[in-house]
């Protein structure tokens, strides 16, 4: 199936998928457990869980927490917040890529599930360049996820395009369904801004950001 970023032509919509799920509603009991996951991972932005209970996690680390399993959970999770969780969980982890294609390859083709995944995979892959030289900063063989066949499968850009911006055009068509308002990127733009803050510190992130804004100004200048 073709898609240029422009034109809906995968039969699904994120926001009405996580309201259909929020039907089910989602006990706090649940938020905390998945909140508690991500942190073993290092995903620690999202409010709730153990942590903010003043109570030590049950999980102690990352062998107690089953990947798949999380990966799974969060994309269908009832809450956009947690979905995009997700982003972030791969934008620190690119390795973790490895598990999320291993869902994506159990799951119908036009499951929901398999379509929240799908998106998100492409977007963390999209932040990843759009922030090349940070994540660099991050950890010494930090790793791009590989997405060359999901986006050929898909008609979609290629990461490398315009920086990943491209893509992130092109995920957003594929989970807004024909609500053209939404506005997904700005909120993925803010997982990963998040995740930098993370691995980075805060103060560190602000300087980095700063210096890349003024490359790029003075490289728009030069032109």
């Amino acid at each position: 199936m073709k898609h240029d970023g422009h034109d809906d032509v995968l039969p699904y919509d994120d926001l009405m998928d996580t309201l259909a799920c929020q039907g089910r509603r989602l006990d706090p009991a649940v938020w905390d457990d998945l909140v508690d996951r991500l942190a073993v991972h290092n995903v620690t932005h999202l409010g709730g869980g153990s942590a903010d209970a003043g109570r030590p996690s049950p999980y102690r680390g990352t062998a107690d927490v089953d990947l798949r399993l999380l990966t799974l959970d969060v994309a269908q999770a009832p809450e956009p917040r947690l979905r995009d969780a997700l982003i972030a969980l791969l934008l620190r982890h690119p390795e973790h890529a490895v598990a999320a294609r291993e869902v994506l390859g159990v799951l119908p083709l036009e499951s929901p599930i398999r379509m929240s995944l799908l998106a998100r995979t492409l977007v963390a892959a999209a932040l990843q360049r759009e922030h090349r030289a940070l994540w660099a900063r991050t950890a010494p063989g930090y790793r791009m996820i590989d997405v060359a066949d999901l986006v050929a499968a898909h008609g979609l850009p290629t990461p490398e395009e315009d920086d990943g911006r491209a893509l992130l055009g092109a995920a957003q068509g594929l989970v807004r369904g024909r609500l053209k308002t939404v506005d997904y990127v700005d909120g993925w733009e803010d997982v990963a801004r998040h995740a930098l803050r993370e691995v980075l510190g805060v103060t560190a992130f602000e300087n980095l950001m700063a210096e890349a804004t003024e490359a790029v100004g003075a490289a728009r200048a030069g032109r």
